[in-house]
């Protein structure tokens, strides 16, 4: 069953599942990036929950083309061709993509198995 969940909602859920568990997180647990409000997963995090939302699969394969078609490519981090040299990295969307699908996808009612991931998920734009 499906439910209706709000943007703010769905923010506030993977703020909490994923902020928590950031490597970047000081020991006083504040976000230790030089500017928190520019993180990339918040920044854009409307149309990551759109891409995410859109997509309905249980593999990850998916979810990554929905947000580097919908995502990245809209992202001032992105270069014209294409490319972004904090994907991977430093670009916690990056790093995370696989636990903010479970999040959405449990938050929303639908089935995404993580178990179903490889035990090293390739990375979006890899």
């Amino acid at each position: 069953m499906k439910s209706r969940v709000s943007v703010d909602e769905l923010e506030a859920i993977v703020r909490n599942r994923i902020c928590a568990a950031c490597t970047k997180r000081t020991a006083e647990g504040v976000c230790g990036t030089q500017d928190p409000g520019n993180c990339e997963m918040f920044r854009l995090f409307p149309l990551v929950a759109q891409a995410i939302l859109a997509t309905e699969s249980e593999e990850l394969e998916p979810y990554l083309r929905a947000i580097e078609e919908n995502v990245c490519s809209v992202c001032i981090d992105q270069t014209l061709d294409g490319t972004c040299s904090r994907r991977g990295g430093d670009c916690a969307l990056s790093r995370h993509l696989p636990q903010v699908v479970e999040a959405i996808e449990q938050a929303t009612g639908r089935s995404f198995r993580r178990g179903a991931l490889a035990s090293e998920p390739p990375r979006i734009g890899g």
